[in-house]
């Protein structure tokens, strides 16, 4: 039997512009019953709380969600401790990206985003810590322009995530401009992900955070987990084409009876544990 009974999708924006998010950011979701849709117009605050509203909407009906979003939720392992001298945990990330911490501080989107601001903070650490001339953040319309040739750094930390490595298109979540890069969005992104797990405790919704809260969802209601759409779409490519690439892939998968072979991974034992510190994406094995 199939594991859910809706699956959502949300492409993303790292777009500082409201006017442009509402033209980029596009919302996927196929029901069991029902035709696929995909919705646009939407802030970054806008989709999270129509999200929210999905996921409790479907807990209501006690149907399970499969959701996330296209950006990358954690940085390479090593990156969190070497800023701030805390525990590479995701929560510690969370938290600490959201709220503030070791005199970073919080990433908002309050009165407008600061994302770029606390690259440049970050960037300024880390080359202080390191004795270095740059930072690792870079990209378009960034005063660090460019590419630091990151092999030459010498960091406790590398420029992708293992995730990254054993596959192929991926950019690092350090370059935060230019075509194909999701950076940006990624550092705009994970607060969010933050007040929807607060939001789900609050009502007291069961959402497991994959791969970050164990790689076997089982036992759990709802499923948040990261999309990577060039993976699926292999074919015309727009916001509201990847999203729909998303969720028809997850639900085909799903039919088929063969979720369980993508979510129940065949790493080691140590790749495991460095994946739930810098996380997976749904489809790679």
């Amino acid at each position: 039997m199939p594991i859910f009974n809706v699956y959502i999708a949300v492409d993303f924006s790292g777009s500082k512009n409201s006017a442009w998010q509402q033209r980029s950011i596009a919302f996927a979701e196929w029901e069991r019953s029902l035709s696929p849709y995909v919705q646009k117009g939407f802030t970054r605050p806008n989709v999270v709380d129509y999200l929210l509203e999905r996921i409790i909407d479907h807990n209501r009906s006690g149907k399970r969600v499969l959701c996330g979003f296209d950006f990358q939720y954690s940085f390479p392992n090593g990156f969190w401790h070497a800023l701030t001298g805390l525990p590479d945990t995701w929560t510690n990330i969370l938290q600490g990206i959201s709220k503030g911490v070791s005199d970073l501080p919080p990433i908002t989107e309050q009165p407008e985003s600061n994302a770029r601001q606390w690259a440049e903070v970050a960037n300024h650490r880390i080359a202080s810590l390191m004795e270095i001339k740059r930072g690792p953040f870079w990209g378009a319309n960034f005063s660090q322009v460019k590419d630091p040739k990151f092999p030459f750094l010498h960091a406790p930390f590398k420029e992708f995530r293992l995730v990254e490595k054993l596959s192929q298109g991926f950019k690092p979540i350090f370059k935060i401009g230019g075509k194909g890069a999701v950076g940006l969005q990624s550092l705009c992104g994970m607060p969010y992900l933050f007040h929807i797990r607060q939001i789900c405790l609050q009502e007291h919704i069961s959402l497991h955070c994959w791969p970050f809260d164990g790689w076997d969802p089982t036992g759990s209601t709802h499923l948040l987990v990261e999309w990577y759409p060039a993976l699926y779409n292999q074919g015309s490519k727009s916001d509201e084409l990847d999203a729909l690439a998303c969720v028809e892939w997850a639900r085909n998968i799903d039919d088929q009876e063969m979720l369980s072979n993508y979510l129940i991974s065949p790493l080691t034992h140590s790749n495991k544990a460095q994946a739930t510190i810098e996380g997976w994406v749904l489809g790679i094995p």
